[in-house]
């Protein structure tokens, strides 16, 4: 594979330089960036490397190739799967660049594809082009949609929702916020990772971890996408015990908290992830959080249902007490703890008591273990 061949960025510029110019030369090989939902692959990533050069070498004549681009990304958009909605605000962004009027149809049509979009996508997309340029096309020009266009953007230039002077320094902001694609690359590693260049990412990855920062809120944000990208559940769980240890938005500590908790599941460290879910639960009475750390106690239970041990019995004992104290959460977790009911059968904790009993436990432990059959016996109780 080419990519396994490059070993550093000019050499990557070049081959992305070199797909554009193949594709100069013969636009029939746009075929291969067509995007189709029932493919392996969407080829988002591909058409996200053609649109960088294109903004790198840009030429008045790449009209219809970035137009081409921008409409299979916003067919990504309706049905997507891998990827990031950047690259499609990215390829929109490529093909105003070219000051051409008509693309209005195309951003309509994408920013209302649902909620989301439009929203997310931004109206200043609509008279990109230019306000006094936009409208004297419209003038020229009927569609369909028009009239639901105007009544976003506004009927006249006069009574127009933006200004020039606004539409110009959104393009300003627009061109700070992609400057991670322009050459040269000064953000190596974040750039193989928006790219989707896996190979060279995981080589620069190691190296920019070593390197000496503060680890602000926005380092440690990054070094959780970039572990999680990696794909490496050692390095996830590091990143977010480092999070959890750096934190300095106090808003934020249960969320890291639980996050790291449901990585240490993940990985079979339950007893780990139980010490940090009873703690949030102890410290906090938002009804939303306790209920997302139940869910997380549940899930220790299920996992453990062939091997019932003293952390499902933890796990259980919490659950028992908060849904004394709040009955119901939501229609998934009070399934999940119904989940839990069926696995912790009395069979199960009969066991258990007798060999505790065996161990010599003491009569307040018995005592525990007898009240939480009585709860599940009330809990599996058939309604009349």
């Amino acid at each position: 594979m080419l990519c396994a061949i490059i070993s550093d960025p000019l050499q990557l510029t070049e081959k992305y330089k070199n797909q554009l110019d193949l594709v100069r030369q013969n636009p029939n090989l746009l075929d291969n960036y067509r995007f189709d939902k029932d493919a392996a692959s969407s080829k988002h990533f591909e058409r996200l490397r053609l649109n960088i050069s294109i903004y790198n070498d840009f030429k008045p004549t790449d009209f219809e190739i970035a137009k081409f681009l921008f409409t299979e990304e916003s067919k990504w958009r309706k049905d997507a799967k891998d990827g990031e909605v950047d690259n499609l605000y990215f390829s929109a962004f490529i093909l105003t660049l070219f000051k051409n009027p008509e693309i209005i149809w195309l951003f309509h049509d994408t920013k209302n594809i649902d909620f989301d979009s439009g929203t997310g996508f931004d109206g200043e997309y609509l008279v990109s082009a230019g306000i006094d340029k936009t409208y004297k096309y419209l003038e020229t020009v009927d569609n369909t949609h028009k009239q639901d266009l105007l009544n976003y953007i506004g009927e006249t230039v006069d009574s127009c929702n933006y200004s020039q002077e606004e539409i110009d320094n959104w393009a300003k902001f627009k061109k700070e916020y992609f400057n991670i694609y322009s050459y040269p690359i000064t953000d190596e590693i974040y750039f193989f990772y928006s790219t989707n260049e896996k190979i060279l990412f995981l080589e620069k990855l190691p190296e920019w971890i070593k390197q000496d920062r503060e680890w602000t809120y926005e380092e440690l944000s990054l070094f959780r996408t970039y572990a999680k990208y990696s794909g490496d559940k050692v390095l996830e769980i590091k990143a977010s015990e480092l999070t959890v240890e750096k934190n300095d938005k106090g808003f934020l500590d249960d969320i890291n908290k639980k996050e790291l908790a449901i990585l240490y599941i993940e990985v079979g460290q339950q007893d780990k992830a139980l010490e940090i879910l009873k703690a949030i639960i102890k410290g906090s009475d938002n009804k939303n959080i306790i209920r997302d750390c139940l869910e997380q106690l549940c899930k220790i239970i299920i996992i453990n249902k062939d091997n019932i041990n003293e952390t499902s019995f933890s796990a259980l004992e919490v659950i028992k007490k908060q849904q004394r104290k709040y009955r119901n959460f939501s229609p998934n977790v009070d399934d999940l703890i119904k989940d839990t009911s069926l696995i912790m059968t009395d069979e199960k904790i009969t066991a258990h008591n007798i060999s505790i009993a065996n161990s010599g436990a003491d009569g307040k432990t018995m005592s525990f273990w007898n009240s939480i059959r009585q709860w599940f016996g009330q809990t599996n109780k058939p309604k009349h």
